[in-house]
């Protein structure tokens, strides 16, 4: 058997390992993806800061390959699921089996003004890209102002380790939250939400909830209620989708996740496993699984597992994950849930980076991590 796997991401990097754990040399294993380095990308938002460096989260990906795993450094130009093939921009390839771990990218929801002027946060180039663009800002700009499409999660994030690189500057920034929704963070409790708001209003960050921005020429921004905001640093924030869209007949969400069954394979295409970011996932309360590495992760090996038992002739195994929580830093604090109670504090942002640096792929990256935790200032701005 002939089985690839795209993308070299958390999800696909545990799918090889486990597939090439629990199937014999007989059969070929193939990982592509268009770069020779996998990110740690959570840490992003860090990178952007400079308080974590891109060697601290980035590995190789033949290092983190069995022997047994071929890699294949190609971009993809398209995979047809009715002639089982991968196109890429040297070669096609047929497969037996597919494991589809292409990850997520920047959703612009149609947004198309000053897109060279536009910073996005998914991808190390990004990351870097920020890192430079915005320390050059804050040496021009007269007074700075930084403005994130999106209050969620990333965006806060992001903005949180921003105002960071600032204040190491001695740099005085103003932050301002554009939210679509009439109410940040919906899917959080409202006594968390409750905490995020006053540590926002405690570092001045302003949030425009039923906002959007509707025009940017490269330097000013205006809004949905026509208030202008000049000459500002902007990051877009609101949201992500499928990183590849295969040809086929497929159920998918609206964000191009593919919907797939119990054992995570795409019910009219069952040679075909979809895992990590690419996959739309039901939990046991039928609801979808948000974007998160321990779940790309576990549906990553998951999925190698039940095409080893598929080959196998043996029985196929519902995939059950266990939600083990989240943490989200907030510039001094943080707000999660692990396992089932609330996280807000300080004690969080330690609790995030080590989460992270296990996460991470070598020792010296989690050394890395921890070191990034100690750096935070102990005192209020």
């Amino acid at each position: 058997m002939k089985i690839f796997i795209v993308g070299g991401g958390f999800a696909g990097i545990n799918a090889a390992k486990n597939l090439s754990k629990k199937l014999s040399t007989s059969h070929e294993i193939y990982l592509i993806d268009k770069k020779e380095y996998t990110t740690m990308l959570p840490n992003l938002p860090e990178v952007a800061s400079g308080r974590l460096e891109s060697s601290d989260v980035r590995e190789n990906i033949i290092n983190l390959l069995p022997q047994s795993v071929k890699f294949i450094k190609e971009e993809i130009l398209e995979i047809n699921f009715d002639k089982k093939t991968i196109n890429t921009n040297e070669n096609e390839y047929k497969y037996d089996y597919l494991i589809l771990a292409t990850g997520s990218t920047t959703n612009l929801f149609g947004f198309n003004q000053s897109l060279d002027k536009v910073n996005v946060l998914d991808s190390l180039e990004a990351a870097e890209n920020i890192k430079m663009k915005f320390s050059e800002y804050l040496d021009t700009a007269p007074e700075a102002t930084l403005v994130v499409s999106g209050a969620g999660f990333t965006g806060m994030e992001l903005a949180c380790n921003l105002y960071d690189l600032s204040k190491r500057k001695e740099k005085k920034l103003n932050v301002i939250f554009v939210e679509r929704a009439n109410r940040i963070l919906p899917m959080i409790s409202e006594k968390l939400c409750s905490h995020v708001i006053d540590k926002l209003n405690e570092l001045k960050f302003k949030i425009y909830t039923d906002n959007q921005i509707m025009t940017f020429d490269g330097k000013d921004i205006t809004l949905k209620n026509n208030e202008v905001i000049k000459d500002v640093f902007f990051c877009w924030c609101s949201g992500v989708k499928s990183a590849l869209k295969p040809s086929g007949e497929y159920k998918m969400l609206p964000d191009g996740r593919i919907i797939v069954d119990e054992f995570l394979s795409i019910p009219e295409y069952p040679e075909v496993y979809a895992v990590g970011d690419a996959a739309a996932i039901k939990d046991k309360n039928n609801n979808f699984l948000r974007r998160a590495v321990t779940f790309a992760q576990m549906s990553g090996r998951h999925g190698a597992k039940n095409i080893v038992s598929v080959i196998n002739k043996k029985r196929r195994i519902s995939f059950k994950p266990m939600d083990l929580g989240w943490i989200i830093p907030i510039y001094i604090s943080s707000i999660g849930a692990v396992l089932g109670k609330d996280i807000k504090g300080r004690k969080g942002i330690f609790m995030h980076y080590v989460l992270c640096g296990i996460k991470n792929y070598n020792f010296r990256n989690f050394w890395s991590e921890l070191k990034a935790a100690f750096k935070y200032p102990f005192v209020k701005p």
